[in-house]
């Protein structure tokens, strides 16, 4: 009875496990999302900071260059101011003096949109270090953002462990009952194994009494009926033609009928008096037709007219002195057939009227 209420109940602990191992599967999904994320902005942050100070450098250089540039733009002046004197003092030079200070003029002009270039670069560059300082504000933002969903993730997953801790000793503890149970439950199989075992061999027994009272009635009947060939015995029941007994789609005895179920009922009331009272016994009567369709005024099909030929059968045997409580009608129609051709002597063969003794 245990195991039977068991196998009613539902058992929820495997949908249970599964749900909370796709609920772990998931936590572990966005964790490792998680680490991917840091890992590339933390790698974008490293290369722009690189990108910072490599244009640090060239802003140094260039710086450098400007001051060596403005260097040469004093000693050009300088220069061009000793050159002007000495050609106040030196009249004679005065010529050469001003080709050089046409040249002196010519690089000063060079110098002049050099260094207009430069400060030109100087201000893109500042433009970049602002956009990149923006972005590594922006980074730094996202990544400290990042890091406060980390500390609550992992909050979560310490409630989470708690959990299936907790979910593991109560599956522990389910497990264990289970297999007491199991155990339970083999110690009864056990036990009706055995009791099927006693109860197999108790029927066998009542089997065999039945069958040595069968074997009688049988050779009795042979004995009494001789060798008629609308009569015979197939395995363990005897068989009549029908035509013996009733007429075509009648289920009223006939008169040659009556006198063979006659020595049937004498021969059956013999035997009742010898079988003793602890087998339960009954003749079983079958009524069987062949498989052409009947319709007529009193049967509508095969099944209704094999029935009413089994059920007069056994009133005619109450009536000449069968106790009831020993007898079974059954109707099969044509679904029994004993010679599955299609042939009038076929069909002859399953027309018929079986009698079983069996137990009830």
């Amino acid at each position: 009875m245990r195991r039977s209420r068991n196998s009613n109940e539902y058992n929820f602990w495997p949908s249970f496990v599964d749900a909370l191992s796709t609920l772990l599967v998931v936590v572990l999904f966005f964790l490792l999302l998680f680490v991917l994320a840091h890992f590339f902005m933390g790698k974008n942050l490293d290369t722009k900071n690189t990108e910072i100070d490599y244009l640090r450098y060239q802003l140094q250089n260039l710086s450098f260059e400007l001051s060596e540039e403005r260097q040469t733009m004093q000693m050009i002046e300088e220069k061009l101011k000793n050159k002007t004197q000495e050609a106040e003092d030196l009249t004679r030079r005065s010529n050469s003096l001003t080709q050089e200070l046409n040249g002196l003029k010519d690089e000063q002009i060079k110098a002049l949109a050099t260094i207009a270039l430069l400060e030109q670069d100087i201000k893109a560059l500042n433009l970049r270090k602002q956009e990149l300082e923006k972005e590594t504000a922006s980074k730094t933002k996202d990544l400290d953002q990042e890091r406060q969903i980390s500390q609550e993730a992992k909050a979560q997953i310490a409630v989470l462990n708690a959990q299936a801790e907790k979910l593991t000793q109560e599956l522990s503890k389910l497990t264990t009952l289970l297999d007491q149970a199991e155990e339970a439950d083999k110690k009864q199989k056990a036990q009706i194994a055995d009791l099927g075992k006693k109860l197999n061999k108790a029927l066998a027994a009542k089997a065999s009494e039945l069958a040595a009272y069968r074997s009688e009635f049988f050779g009795t009947l042979r004995k009494v009926l001789k060798d008629r060939k609308d009569f015979k015995i197939v395995g363990d029941r005897f068989v009549f033609q029908s035509e013996l007994l009733f007429k075509s789609g009648s289920a009223s005895l006939e008169e040659e009928g009556k006198k063979q179920l006659k020595i049937l009922a004498k021969t059956l009331k013999e035997l009742q008096h010898k079988i003793p009272a602890k087998i339960p016994w009954v003749l079983r009567v079958d009524g069987h037709t062949d498989n052409l369709p009947i319709r007529n005024e009193s049967y509508s099909s095969n099944w209704e007219l094999s029935a009413d030929r089994a059920i007069a059968v056994v009133q005619y045997l109450i009536d000449q002195g069968v106790p009831a409580r020993y007898l079974v009608a059954a109707g099969f129609g044509q679904y029994q057939p004993i010679d599955s051709r299609n042939t009038e002597a076929a069909r002859r063969k399953n027309r018929r009227i079986e009698f079983k003794l069996t137990e009830r």
